[in-house]
């Protein structure tokens, strides 16, 4: 199982593709059988995503500085990290970084 960590809007922060060769899918990832203090963290993580951008009027949302990304970034590895922990059977990487051999 391969799980990427990855921040979309309107969506899960986990893809995950279960199969060689098979798809990425949006996982919730209180279905995946993570601790609910990690499936709060994830949240919370994709919720400040989220509201770093006004969807509905874009122009009116304000400048990401570089800090605000790079924290970002950061918390999303700790993320990945604590998946790991909690699914050691599984691949799991943060979206900016290099992606895992793609054979599994």
């Amino acid at each position: 199982m391969l799980i990427k960590v990855m921040d979309d809007y309107g969506c899960w922060p986990l893809w995950v593709r279960d199969s060689p060769g098979g798809t990425f899918e949006n996982r919730d990832p209180a279905d995946l059988g993570l601790t609910s203090s990690l499936v709060g963290r994830l949240a919370a993580w994709q919720r400040r995503y989220e509201s770093m951008v006004d969807i509905a009027d874009p122009n009116d949302s304000h400048e990401v500085s570089r800090a605000e990304d790079d924290a970002h970034a950061a918390e999303g590895r700790l993320l990945a990290a604590r998946v790991v922990a909690e699914l050691p059977y599984a691949t799991v990487w943060y979206c900016q970084d290099l992606e895992p051999d793609s054979r599994q």
